[in-house]
């Protein structure tokens, strides 16, 4: 049989173009990224974490996040450990949030006014304009011979152009062993400020027009990570359970409501648990439409992203089975996705979060902002 040489290497080369884009993308069937396909929003060396993400009053979106000083930036390289990082505050912001990826970063322009890790960011605009910005240690490295004037720090944008901080939340009234982390939302004029300090959660409040936090109430004395949203006039915060002293860490992820902020229920049964002996860490909340959404962190070797929803968020049985939404997994190498958070873009549901991932998602790498801008409920 006589064989055409020129058609078998054009085939050879169609073969191999093939195979090299399925190394590019990592995907066979991604010849371009699907809405559900994550996309890198922050590239730096340093070790980036913890976004915090609103659509602003003029349609803009705005994101926020924690870059380390640290030079090592990959997780265990030379025995860098993010979490004994300092951190410093950093921001984007676009028209679109796909748009983030290119958008410019601008860092913060204060500085907390002792060394404290400032790892984690929570930040919102209130109806009068102005954007908010809160940080804390999230139980990271701080000076302890600033105990009396330890706090959870702010920083007011006005106007767009003008930052003023940092102010201080209740300096001086939490315990020795440590401040944990942080959520803001606003409701019936307040700012309410969710933050767990010696893993017992609480919130306090500040009215504006008189410029003061008032006295925290306990949420729950078992607690860290609590994640706060307002939907039909009630707060629903979801948080981890954690007892040191029991050794119990992170079995489950709980949810409190209120109707005022001061008096609280719990239920008794966790709403999320990924279960087969993996913890579970960093909830968030969102209320679609007629349905609540969890999205958290379950992590045993590896760390990845699940998602939880129910109609009757109250109701533990209610919530259905948890759902992988990534991957932190590949050929043997393990890393974490972590601290999602979830926001409404038109009828989608998109989810910032951090990870560890190479750009090829098959490593670890140094942490960085990751967006997939729609994900599959």
């Amino acid at each position: 049989m006589k064989v055409n040489h020129s058609i078998g290497s054009r085939v050879g080369i169609i073969i191999i173009l093939f195979i090299v884009c399925i190394a590019i993308t990592g995907t066979v069937e991604g010849r371009k990224p699907t809405e559900s396909s994550p996309i890198q929003i922050t590239t730096d060396p340093h070790y980036d974490r913890n976004p915090s993400i609103f659509q602003g009053k003029a349609g803009n979106y705005w994101l926020f996040f924690t870059r380390g000083n640290d030079d090592r930036g990959i997780r265990d390289y030379e025995g860098y450990n993010p979490d004994y990082d300092y951190y410093t505050v950093w921001y984007k912001t676009a028209k679109k949030l796909a748009d983030l990826q290119n958008a410019p970063e601008y860092k913060l322009p204060k500085d907390p006014p002792y060394s404290t890790a400032q790892r984690d960011v929570a930040a919102l605009q209130t109806n009068d304009g102005r954007i908010w910005v809160f940080t804390s240690p999230g139980y990271g490295p701080e000076d302890t011979s600033n105990n009396g004037i330890r706090a959870i720090h702010y920083y007011i944008l006005d106007k767009y152009k003008t930052w003023t901080g940092p102010f201080s939340v209740l300096p001086g009234s939490y315990n020795g062993c440590g401040i944990g982390h942080i959520d803001v939302t606003e409701n019936r004029g307040k700012l309410w400020l969710f933050y767990d300090e010696c893993y017992r959660l609480k919130v306090t409040g500040y009215d504006p027009s008189i410029g003061i936090w008032s006295d925290p109430v306990l949420i729950n004395p078992t607690a860290t990570l609590g994640k706060a949203i307002v939907a039909k006039g009630n707060f629903y915060v979801v948080w981890v359970y954690l007892n040191a002293e029991q050794g119990s860490w992170g079995p489950g992820i709980y949810l409190s409501t209120s109707r005022d902020g001061k008096t609280w229920l719990t239920g008794s049964e966790p709403v999320a648990a990924w279960g087969e002996g993996l913890t579970n860490w960093d909830p968030v909340i969102i209320n679609d439409k007629n349905e609540f959404r969890i999205l958290w962190a379950p992590s045993d070797t590896e760390q990845f992203i699940a998602m939880t929803s129910s109609a009757t968020p109250s109701d533990p049985s209610s919530w259905s089975s948890p759902l992988r939404v990534t991957s932190a997994a590949s050929s043997g190498n393990y890393w974490w996705d972590f601290w999602p958070e979830a926001i409404k873009s038109g009828s989608k549901v998109a989810l910032f979060y951090s990870s560890e991932r190479s750009p090829d998602g098959t490593s670890r790498s140094d942490g960085n902002i990751w967006l997939i801008p729609s994900i599959p409920l």
